[in-house]
């Protein structure tokens, strides 16, 4: 009986070609949109949740009483190193760095690029996947460099390129080779390799090296991005008291009369809050756009086929004399209907196919191609 009614609803659709494209068309258009939107939504809202134990990843931000009194998503150097060391109970791992940016060469290549300087616990601490090196060590030795597989193919034209050196120059104008320890597979967007989402690093050194670049993470450097993992059921607020004593004890009255407070806020609230909560509505707008356009879709697809219901009233009373019962006929009809839409669905995923990259560009941010896109995604797809 079912291989009867896809045949005739084949007979149908090849009889009404333009009216089958106008509704096959118009709904796989509202499909692909809808799931191009969804994706970058579930990719915004991805962001710092692949890193290792998510849910306990924090960021230290200094609140200063004065507005302009430093940056607002940075803290003192030694606070989340002092945090780890005095009150182990509470903070299971810590990870600070500096952004810097220097000239990086090899060869007749030299480019401006973003250093990463910072702690050896980055790769164990947030899981980054490595595919040369050892995470454990990558970033133990003065002068050692982890650096990303993009870079890598841009300066060596491939990604085995551990023991290989890079020259990087200091502010004075020194020049010191520096050996890859490890080629990073470039992490999804986050907020550790990016503090700040414009400015991405893919290069990373140890901490070691800071005098190299002048640099410092001392407790009178408050320019330092502090991150802290805290111990299993610890919450955040149990830092108050520890964070405020390590700072009255360990800077100058200066600092410590500035700084209105210390917040630990967990990383998927520090991207999700960021410019004033700006990720975040942004979300829960396209959602609604999204949804919008679907119901259109949907709306209109409905409009279609019941401006053809009068075209074939004949067909239905011939049917009903010959003995069609209503239940055969509903069937029928559902059976074009789910057809329509299953080729729309083919139709919108190779419209998100073809349009998600240029949607990606307008935007500055990838949107995730169909075999990225998480498997409750599919049944998505079954729904529609």
């Amino acid at each position: 009986m079912f291989r009867n009614y896809y045949r005739i609803a084949l007979r149908h659709i090849a009889r009404s070609p333009f009216h089958s494209l106008i509704n096959i068309a118009g709904l796989a258009t509202g499909v692909a949109f809808t799931l191009i939107i969804g994706a970058y939504c579930w990719a915004e809202w991805r962001v710092n949740r692949a890193l290792n134990h998510a849910d306990r990843q924090y960021i230290l931000l200094n609140t200063f009483k004065n507005p302009n009194g430093g940056y607002p998503i940075t803290s003192q150097g030694e606070l989340a190193k002092a945090l780890r060391e005095n009150y182990p109970g509470l903070v299971a791992n810590f990870y600070r760095l500096d952004g810097i940016t220097s000239t990086v060469s090899y060869g007749d290549k030299h480019f401006r690029e973003g250093l990463q300087v910072g702690d050896s616990t980055l790769l164990p601490m947030y899981g980054f996947q490595l595919l040369q090196g050892d995470p454990k060590t990558a970033l133990n030795q003065p002068f050692s460099l982890v650096i990303t597989a993009s870079k890598a193919m841009k300066y060596f034209g491939r990604t085995d390129v551990v023991g290989q050196n890079l020259t990087i120059e200091s502010f004075s104008g020194t020049r010191q080779d520096f050996r890859i320890t490890g080629v990073l597979k470039d992490p999804s967007r986050n907020s550790v390799t990016g503090l700040v989402e414009a400015f991405v690093n893919h290069f990373f050194i140890p901490a070691s090296n800071l005098a190299f670049f002048s640099r410092n993470m001392d407790w009178s450097n408050g320019s330092i991005g502090s991150y802290i993992e805290l111990q299993p059921g610890v919450k955040p607020g149990a830092l108050a008291g520890p964070i405020d004593h390590l700072l009255k004890q360990n800077t100058s009255a200066n600092i410590y009369s500035n700084l209105k407070k210390v917040e630990v806020q967990s990383l998927h609230d520090f991207y999700m809050q960021g410019n004033g909560g700006a990720p975040q509505k942004m979300i829960y707008t396209l959602a609604l756009v999204a949804l919008f356009i679907l119901l259109m879709a949907v709306i209109n697809f409905i409009n279609l086929s019941v401006s053809q219901s009068t075209v074939r009233l004949r067909e239905i009373g011939v049917r009903k004399v010959l003995g069609s019962l209503r239940r055969q006929l509903i069937a029928q009809f559902l059976t074009e209907s789910v057809m329509l839409s299953v080729g729309a669905t083919g139709l919108g995923l190779i419209l998100y196919w073809a349009f998600s990259p240029w949607v990606s560009g307008m935007l500055g941010k990838a949107i995730p191609s169909l075999i990225e896109l998480p498997v409750a995604a599919w049944g998505v797809f079954l729904l529609f």
